[in-house]
Parts: C-alpha cells; sequence; structure tokens
C-alpha cells in the first residue's frame, strides 16, 4: 500500500513515525473516514469542515488548505490503482516532548491512505445490542473524531461478545447517544426519529444527507433526544455510516425489530435507494 505522509508518497512497510509523536504517544490527533465513488470524494466538502471544526476545539495551528487534502487523497488513489474506496485522512499534533504539553509540538502529521471497500452488507441487515460504555456528555470528544477512539474499540468488543456487529451506545443521561462507527435511526409509525447533536453523538455526514433526504421527501421526522425503550417499540432502525451507507437493522438485544426480520422496512429501503441514486450521480 502506497500511502500520504507529510508531503511525500511512501509504502506503509517502510514508513517511521517519530516514538516522540504526540498522535502516538497521547492520542492527540483527528481523523475523518470518507468514500470515494469512481474516483469521486463523496461530500469532501463537508467532512474537512467538520476536521476544521474539530481542530479548532482542540485548539489546534491552522489546518492544511482543502486543496492540499484533495491532491493527497487523488495521489494515493491513482498509485493504489482505485477507484471506489474508502479514505482514511489522520492528522496528529505532532511531535513533541514526551509530556503531554502540545506547546511542545512543531508541525502537524498529516498521513493518507486509501482501501479497497469492504464486503457488501448482507440484505437483511445486522444484529445491533446496547452496551454498556456510555458517551461522556461532558466531554468534548463526544463531537469530534478523535485519534483516542477506545470508548469505540471497547463498545464494539462488548457487542461482539453480545453477538452483535454494532454497539449501541445510551449517554451519561441514558438516552440514546450513537452506535460504535455509526449514528442510529428509528422508525416509529412512519416517523423517523433520530438523537440530536446535544445526545452525545458524532454529527455524521451521511447522517446529515439522510436527514436531508427525508425532509426533501416529507418523511415526518424528530431530531431529539430518545429514550432506550424506544429502540424496542421501534418498527425500524437503520444505522448510517459514510463506509456503509444506510444499514438495516434486523436484531436488537436478541429481538427482531418489526415484525420481519428478512425484510428491511420500507423507509429503510426508500432512503438507502434515495442515497444510493445521490452517490450514483
Amino acid at each position: 500500500m502506497i500511502i500520504y505522509f507529510n508531503g511525500r508518497l511512501i509504502s506503509a512497510d517502510d514508513l517511521v513515525v517519530s516514538p516522540l509523536d504526540h498522535g502516538f504517544l497521547y492520542g492527540h490527533g483527528l481523523f475523518e473516514t470518507m468514500r470515494t465513488y469512481h474516483g469521486n470524494l463523496f461530500k469532501g466538502e463537508a467532512h474537512f469542515k467538520r476536521l476544521a471544526a474539530a481542530a479548532a476545539i482542540l485548539g489546534w495551528p491552522e489546518l492544511p488548505c482543502q486543496a492540499e487534502f484533495t491532491a493527497a487523497i487523488n495521489s494515493v488513489l491513482q498509485h493504489n490503482n482505485l477507484q471506489d474506496a474508502s479514505i482514511r485522512l489522520t492528522l496528529s499534533r505532532g511531535s513533541g516532548a514526551a509530556r503531554p504539553d502540545p506547546a511542545s509540538c512543531g508541525a502537524l502529521t498529516l498521513a493518507v491512505f486509501a482501501a479497497p471497500l469492504p464486503p457488501p452488507l448482507p440484505s437483511t441487515g445486522w444484529s445491533i445490542a446496547t452496551v454498556n460504555l456510555r458517551r461522556n456528555l461532558s466531554s468534548p470528544l463526544v463531537r469530534i473524531k478523535s485519534a483516542n477512539y477506545l470508548d469505540n474499540i471497547l463498545a464494539k468488543a462488548e457487542a461482539k461478545i453480545l453477538g452483535a456487529q454494532e454497539a449501541v451506545m445510551l449517554n451519561t443521561d441514558g438516552f440514546v447517544a450513537e452506535g460504535s462507527m455509526s449514528n442510529i435511526f428509528l422508525v416509529k409509525a412512519g416517523r423517523l426519529i433520530t438523537p440530536d447533536e446535544n445526545s452525545g453523538i458524532l454529527p455524521g455526514i451521511t447522517r446529515s444527507t439522510v436527514i436531508e433526504l427525508a425532509q426533501t421527501e416529507n418523511i415526518p421526522i424528530e431530531i431529539r433526544r430518545v429514550k432506550a425503550e424506544e429502540m424496542d417499540e421501534a418498527d425500524e432502525i437503520f444505522l448510517t455510516s459514510s463506509i456503509m451507507e444506510v444499514i438495516p437493522v434486523r436484531m436488537i438485544n436478541g429481538r427482531t425489530v418489526g415484525n420481519d426480520v428478512e425484510t428491511p422496512g420500507i423507509i429503510t429501503v426508500k432512503l438507502r435507494e434515495l442515497y444510493r441514486e445521490i452517490v450514483a450521480g
């Protein structure tokens, strides 16, 4: 694999990251996971805007311009002969003193790599499980894609032990937040429901696109705090992510969602098809 690292292309096998890099030492970094279709980056501007907002929260110096990010992505696509791909862009605060002092760091570290897409989802969707780990509403990290990703990793591992493909995390107030790697939507009586941005969620790019699609199609939508028990009463549940797009959920906590474990719900299917029409263009 050829990756972009601080202005040059290099084999991933030959790359050496400084042990004094604060991303390595403390998880002091940010990332964006994006997707390309036919060699074109989808919603790139939205991803870069979210990255810049996160950097501002962390008090970082000015980021590279969007053109540099785009050029880096295009170069790794070309050198890895990829068109439809998963893109990972990582920014670290850079190398500094071996103590948690960001002021000691120099320039930001930028790495970009592209990988083939994962296998297609099963047509019936995923099984999900509510885990014990909570989203901390008092932490600014809940709204950014921090390289300090241990909460998500531990939540995903707990879901796997429970026999599920994805975790659902509640927040410290007991309301639904999000998945370990996805946002969550419910459908009840024809109404689309999703946790609001004060619920401890990452404001997902695919989530925003699906909300826009629902509004365009006049699907009633409620963006608010969501009680945990509402997931048990939902007619449909689906997840969203940049790589996996719209993911139907067939079971939650060992129970079937809706009346048919084999067929995703009507609104889930409609929004998935509308999303695929956008990316096809």
